[in-house]
């Protein structure tokens, strides 16, 4: 007699990371300066802003946060490779070196107010071990072939609205967890705001166990697959 195959939980720790992106972006436009340290569209923009003699901006705490996902996404990205015959154990090690990163940021962020003119230097040393966290969860994530990119919300709602019925297509598998990652990172905003209202150090402590649960919880319940990046003949 077959039992039929339990759903894959990838997608669902996905929504539940893209939720945590939320939170931390909200921590670092509102709390550390109006730049982001998972969204690096905004801080390449924020950039560009800054060179044409943009006011308001602070062109150091996107390029740290710049740097820091770079180097977070590089590390990620040897850890998967290093482990790719113990994909379990990559897995859990990338989701303990992430959340531990947030948890070094919480306690950086200690009785820290909320940026108002210019970054502190510790709110630099918070943008840069929050950057670093989410490079490494997004290099960590993607290796897996996400269907769902935890930070790139225009490329999610794109690929949406090309499958729907309304862009001419007749449907895709996922497009539900598409719409959920959509309203996972406007709450989880949500919530990253509201939780500036204790103190950064709560919000990062809040992303910290979001990642950990997340990636730590997929890694634990299902046997990761690393998938191959694709030729250049098929590259997009």
């Amino acid at each position: 007699m077959s039992t039929a195959a339990s759903p894959d939980p990838l997608p669902r720790a996905l929504v539940a990371l893209t939720a945590v992106t939320g939170i931390v972006d909200a921590v670092a436009f509102l709390g550390l300066g109006q730049i982001f340290t998972a969204f690096m569209t905004g801080n390449i923009l924020f950039l560009g802003f800054a060179l044409a003699g943009g006011e308001g901006l602070a062109p150091l705490g996107s390029l740290t946060a710049l740097a820091a996902f770079f180097t977070g996404a590089v590390a990620g990205s040897r850890l998967g490779a290093a482990w790719q015959t113990r994909p379990r154990r990559w897995v859990l090690g990338s989701a303990v070196v992430a959340a531990t990163l947030l948890v070094i940021g919480a306690l950086c962020a200690i009785g820290l107010p909320s940026a108002t003119g210019g970054p502190s230097p510790r709110h630099y040393a918070v943008i840069a071990s929050t950057a670093l966290a989410m490079g490494v969860r997004s290099a960590t994530m993607w290796r897996l072939g996400s269907v769902l990119n935890t930070t790139l919300v225009t490329g999610t709602l794109v690929t949406l609205i090309r499958y729907s019925s309304l862009g001419g297509g007749t449907g895709a598998p996922n497009q539900g967890y598409r719409v959920a990652g959509l309203v996972a990172v406007l709450t989880g905003a949500a919530i990253g705001t509201l939780l500036l209202r204790v103190g950064i150090t709560a919000a990062l402590l809040v992303a910290a166990a979001g990642v950990l649960a997340a990636m730590g919880g997929y890694g634990l319940r299902h046997a990761p697959r690393q998938v191959p990046p694709p030729t250049p003949a098929g590259a997009e």
